[in-house]
């Protein structure tokens, strides 16, 4: 079986619930073999990783299929021009290895819905300016909540994802990462003994199309 290699980089929005291992535990159910890695800092941006030698030792394993980056989840709004600049070098850093970049476009505060348009903004521009390719997790995020409003993702905190909004982010990236639907994958989670989502079946079909439509499929 070939074996699929990503690694993350971004800050608590990619650790929180231990997403990217989600994503492994998806690819297992669906037959695949994913491992991951990842290099996270609580509140860091893209500027942080371009001058921390983790992150840069990290790429430089040149042994990865995919490497994601994740930038603070206001620079879209806030920073946007220090992002393209930031975002420019460490995506030219990733794209001298035989990796594929993938830009992690992140979502909307719970209370400020209306930054999605900024973010997806900032993340087109970055990406179509480096030929990167983007997952895009803020627009899955924007049609969940809009096709059920009952449906939260947040934490109290109204920034950070809940175990149901990290499940949404890795169906998004399995969609990213193999171009597949993530439809009828593990709706049960547990990593490392501890259940991090158990979800009805049709709330896992729901986020899991929702996630797939994201994606193009």
């Amino acid at each position: 079986m070939p074996i699929t290699k990503a690694l993350f980089i971004g800050n608590s929005y990619t650790f929180c619930n231990k997403m990217p291992w989600i994503v492994s535990k998806l690819a297992e159910s669906a037959g695949k073999q994913l491992e991951v890695e990842m290099v996270t800092q609580g509140g860091v941006d893209f500027q942080w990783h371009i001058n921390n030698q983790e992150t840069l030792d990290a790429i430089d394993k040149d042994i990865w299929d995919f490497i994601v980056l994740q930038n603070h989840s206001l620079a879209a709004v806030e920073k946007r021009d220090d992002m393209i600049k930031y975002g420019d070098m460490l995506i030219q850093r990733t794209q001298e290895t035989k990796a594929k970049t993938v830009l992690f476009m992140t979502w909307a505060r719970q209370h400020i819905p209306e930054m999605i348009e900024d973010i997806v903004g900032a993340y087109t521009e970055l990406a179509e300016k480096n030929n990167t390719i983007i997952a895009p997790v803020g627009l899955a995020w924007k049609k969940a909540l809009e096709a059920d409003k009952a449906l939260i993702l947040h934490t109290e905190d109204k920034s950070h994802p809940n175990p149901l909004g990290s499940y949404l982010v890795a169906c998004v990236f399995y969609s990213t990462f193999y171009n597949a639907s993530p439809e009828g994958l593990a709706g049960r989670i547990e990593i490392d003994g501890e259940t991090i989502v158990d979800l009805p079946d049709s709330q896992a079909a729901f986020l899991q199309s929702t996630a797939w439509f994201a994606t193009g499929g």
